[in-house]
């Protein structure tokens, strides 16, 4: 046990070391005119799991950075997962507690754009728990904590210039009739597979097709089985995702994982699958859409905004 905590530890040290890179303002250098659909975006997979304690960190946690190092790292996509305990938002992954709330997490998000007003960054929510009344605070709170100037107005072809200094809100969760919603909801989400037939819908009735993979476990602790068909699946959209199209939008998971409890594999399995991706990445140069990933590392972010430039 001490050799598995001083093993985390030195983890720790190296993610954090690989953090240290500025990309707070990597977005300064792309054209205005760029369709936002046509980029390749940094994200992270429940972003907010930085905080979980012991003993639930090994199977519950995902990320190392929290959402400030993440940003600076170049991180510009974040899956923030919302549950209602009494009359506050707090971040979950499952059963675990983040020790973020929602409030906590989007003015981390909004005091960045506000120092760096070239950059904008995407937001999807999924609700972790309180039913629909939890989606519809969801709505009301962000409509609450980031300014009108500061939400995104949608548009399939939203160019760059559209959504600098802005979030773009995405939601796996549709609010009650009547709920103002920020951004757009999501319509035929695969779960747990492979879709390009989602659509994205404004409260204005904009949308847009969307392509999405999610393949985020097996069902069982079958690893390699499971590790060879999520990067077919990935590599399945990465390779026809660019001649998709103007207007039509790439969600494109490479987080997952298999076990449970103890033998649970997510950051073992996130070296294999980001592995695959960054050998991708180096070898093709077309946009790759939006990419959340699990324990990324700051090579593989830079890779991907590199396929911006």
């Amino acid at each position: 046990m001490k050799r598995f905590i001083v093993f985390c530890c030195v983890v720790e040290l190296l993610n954090t070391a690989l953090a240290q890179t500025d990309n707070s303002g990597w977005m300064a250098s792309l054209q205005d005119a760029v369709p936002v659909c046509r980029l390749s975006i940094p994200g992270t997979h429940d972003s907010g799991t930085a905080g979980v304690w012991f003993p639930m960190r090994h199977y519950a946690r995902t990320q190392t950075m929290n959402l400030s190092d993440q940003w600076d790292a170049g991180i510009r996509f974040f899956d923030l997962r919302p549950k209602l305990e009494g009359a506050e938002l707090k971040i979950y992954h499952g059963p675990a507690n983040c020790h973020i709330t929602l409030e906590e997490a989007l003015l981390i998000l909004k005091e960045k754009l506000e120092q760096n007003p070239t950059e904008f960054c995407i937001v999807m929510t999924n609700s972790a728990g309180g039913g629909q009344t939890a989606v519809d605070k969801t709505m009301e709170l962000i409509n609450s904590v980031i300014p009108g100037g500061m939400l995104a107005d949608f548009k399939a072809d939203m160019t760059v210039a559209d959504i600098r200094g802005r979030i773009l809100f995405i939601h796996r969760n549709a609010p009650s009739a009547g709920v103002d919603y920020p951004g757009v909801v999501t319509r035929g989400w695969p779960g747990n597979g492979t879709s390009r037939r989602v659509r994205i819908v404004s409260s204005q009735g904009e949308s847009a097709e969307l392509w999405a993979q999610d393949y985020f476990t097996s069902g069982n602790n079958d690893k390699e089985a499971y590790l060879t068909g999520k990067w077919n699946d990935m590599y399945g959209l990465l390779s026809v995702f660019p001649d998709s199209g103007n207007g039509v939008w790439c969600i494109n998971h490479a987080s997952g994982y298999t076990g449970t409890g103890v033998k649970t594999n997510i950051r073992r399995n996130a070296d294999v699958t980001n592995g695959l991706l960054l050998e991708y990445l180096n070898e093709h140069h077309e946009p790759v859409g939006i990419i959340p990933m699990d324990f990324p590392s700051q090579e593989l972010i830079d890779a991907i905004i590199n396929h911006c430039r």
